[in-house]
């Protein structure tokens, strides 16, 4: 419980800068959506044939219905648009206090707001800790570190990612209707990816002592290393040594030798040639003899063999439903840039983008 308080009280820290943008934001947020809520939506989401969907925005309302923001409406939004003058000086002049306590409560998250709400100790230890850092914020800004222009530009591009999400998360939710993803279009999306999404091909567990060949071994360095495979084997199979101490001793395989060997469920379809046939032909908890491929020897210890599985809509329900949402989201989102680089464009090109990265490169070898 006190390792969950003080997780708390550290995520609550991050509050201290954003917590006024946040305030401010969500009010503007909430004011942009109440003057929108009368308008159409004017955005077309449907499932193509190949089960991905696909997002068309009407060409007839691509100014200020989009919810981007066109030079016409640029009076009426100026709220929104105009950037947010920061004087960093005054960060001096906030002691912290009821207003600034008040804000972060605000802003937290339910489950957050309701633990801090319910214990006084709770709500104690995040008024000491934001008093904390308010005066190391102070003391910062006394000795001018805010007006670093690294610090200064980091604090600036924090809040302007903030503003960023906050606009395409608004934009994506006013398009996205209310009924999205419908049941027709979660079961075409289900039908359609059932056999490449929805469905576990043959797998085994399967654990492996892996000995490297290089490429230019000669015929007594493969000789040299097959006796030491046969050693490997000789001793796991007499019960001398234990396979998964022998991996972690023996092995040239990174990965699976710091687990004892165990590769993990591996799709049996994937295998090499060699072991897939062993798979195959071999009993549970069987050890093969050394198997040679390509790249070097194998000694496979066989594991359970899981059977092809699909699961059922009911069971994929939930994951489909998410696919599409995030799926649209992004497309959605790729959109809404789309517009916003067509109605602010941003004047680069190859060459001056060329220019920038030669002159940055050649900055970072300058002494």
């Amino acid at each position: 419980m006190q390792n969950s308080k003080d997780q708390l009280i550290r995520v609550m820290t991050l509050g201290l800068v954003f917590g006024a943008l946040l305030f401010i934001l969500a009010a503007e947020v909430n004011h942009l959506k109440s003057s929108q809520e009368s308008e159409e939506d004017d955005a077309t989401i449907y499932i193509q044939e190949d089960g991905v969907t696909a997002v068309v925005i009407n060409e007839s309302s691509a100014d200020s219905e989009s919810g981007i923001i066109t030079p016409k409406d640029e009076k009426k939004s100026e709220n929104i648009q105009k950037p947010i003058n920061k004087d960093d000086s005054k960060i001096q002049e906030l002691p912290i206090n009821f207003d600034h306590i008040n804000l972060l409560i605000t802003n937290m998250s339910l489950d957050e707001r309701n633990q801090a709400l319910t214990s006084l100790d709770l709500f104690t230890k995040i008024v000491e800790s934001e008093a904390n850092n308010r005066s190391a914020l102070m003391a910062a800004a006394n000795n001018q570190l805010n007006q670093h222009p690294n610090v200064k530009f980091m604090m600036d591009r924090s809040s302007e990612n903030m503003l960023l999400e906050f606009y395409l998360n608004l934009l994506i939710d006013r398009k996205l209707p209310a009924e999205f993803p419908t049941d027709e279009q979660l079961i075409d999306f289900y039908e359609s990816n059932k056999e490449t999404r929805f469905t576990s091909p043959l797998r085994a567990r399967i654990w492996q002592i892996f000995l490297s060949k290089s490429d230019e071994a000669t015929e007594e360095e493969i000789l040299e290393l097959q006796q030491k495979a046969e050693e490997i084997v000789l001793k796991i199979k007499t019960g001398r040594n234990d396979f998964s101490n022998l991996a972690v001793s023996q092995s040239q395989h990174d990965v699976s030798r710091s687990r004892g060997g165990y590769m993990g469920v591996m799709e049996i379809e994937d295998l090499l040639p060699e072991i897939k046939e062993y798979i195959l032909q071999s009993q549970i908890g069987q050890v093969s003899d050394p198997i040679e491929t390509d790249s070097g020897l194998h000694i496979i210890k066989r594991g359970t063999i899981l059977p092809e599985e699909v699961l059922s809509f009911e069971q994929a329900e939930d994951q489909v439903r998410q696919i599409l949402i995030n799926q649209t989201g992004l497309q959605l989102k790729n959109a809404i840039f789309d517009q916003a680089r067509a109605d602010y464009p941003q004047e680069i090109s190859e060459e001056i983008i060329e220019e920038w990265w030669l002159a940055i490169k050649a900055a970072e070898v300058t002494p």
